[in-house]
């Protein structure tokens, strides 16, 4: 059959807290980059357009939040629509209600419309101050294939990513602001991620430097088999590579872990942890 290759794009723009302008013109040039490459969907770093650090931008952060048809989508639904390719842009949303945001990701499609979103659910630290959850896990057709969004924390849990595979996504995209405390589990949680459900997970962080705060980059992608497909060091820089989504296929063959599972056996996955 036809090969099913995607190239992907992962733009770790390192942003300037509170700029907004700076910051999405800033993506916009290099969404511009990353497509002339020949990127088909590109996905920007989580809170990419106010920058992440709460305890800094504190009430702020609402004045500066989008509504879900706000001027940063429209911007970018150009772009999308211009240059003929997807966009994940991962924003806080409000709906104009105090403590009813979202720390989401939306998905603009090739046509310069927005798709739909996702809304982070493991909230980490002082975020549950500030965002509300969904409880859901949605899966974008493509004209690559099937794709799933989850966000910074959702990668502490297996569970996010697994539930995104069996709903069939193909490549999960894992917008973040992740800190350099926690540098050493980065990669093993996301090359487990791509093993445990045979997927691609493409892992896209912010690179920030701030007094009290390290935001540390390496921006990877991980395959069907926990293997790196390629990974950034420090600072900013872009990953634009190809996938082939045929590769999934593959693993599955050889190791068919989401097909043996035992769902009957696993309903202490649903109990809450008692102490």
């Amino acid at each position: 059959g036809v090969m099913r290759e995607v190239i992907i794009g992962l733009i770790p723009v390192e942003n300037k807290l509170g700029d907004k302008e700076h910051n999405l013109e800033k993506a916009v040039s290099l969404i511009g980059e990353a497509a002339k490459k020949g990127a088909g969907i590109i996905c920007l770093p989580e809170l990419f357009v106010t920058g992440y650090h709460l305890e800094a931008l504190k009430d702020d952060l609402y004045d500066m939040a989008e509504r879900p048809d706000g001027a940063v989508f429209a911007r970018l639904c150009g772009v999308a629509r211009k240059l003929g390719i997807y966009i994940i842009a991962p924003v806080a949303i409000t709906n104009g209600v105090p403590g009813q945001m979202e720390n989401a990701a939306v998905l603009i499609n090739d046509d310069g419309e927005i798709q739909g979103r996702y809304c982070k659910n493991h909230l980490f630290g002082a975020e549950s101050l500030f965002f509300t959850r969904t409880g859901e896990y949605p899966v974008f057709n493509t004209k690559y294939g099937k794709i799933g969004i989850m966000i910074c924390a959702d990668n502490n849990h297996p569970e996010p990513a697994r539930i995104l595979a069996l709903k069939g996504a193909e490549i999960v995209f894992m917008p973040a602001a992740w800190r350099v405390q926690e540098a050493d589990i980065w990669p093993l949680l996301i090359r487990c991620h791509g093993l445990e459900n045979n997927i691609f997970i493409a892992a896209c962080n912010t690179y920030s430097r701030m007094d009290d705060l390290f935001l540390f980059g390496h921006s990877m992608v991980a395959g069907p088999r926990g293997n790196v497909v390629e990974e950034l060091g420090e600072g900013e820089g872009m990953i634009v590579c190809k996938l082939d989504l045929d590769e999934i296929t593959a693993c599955r063959l050889a190791m068919p872990g989401l097909k043996d599972r035992h769902p009957k056996d696993y309903g202490i996955l649903c109990e809450t942890l008692r102490d």
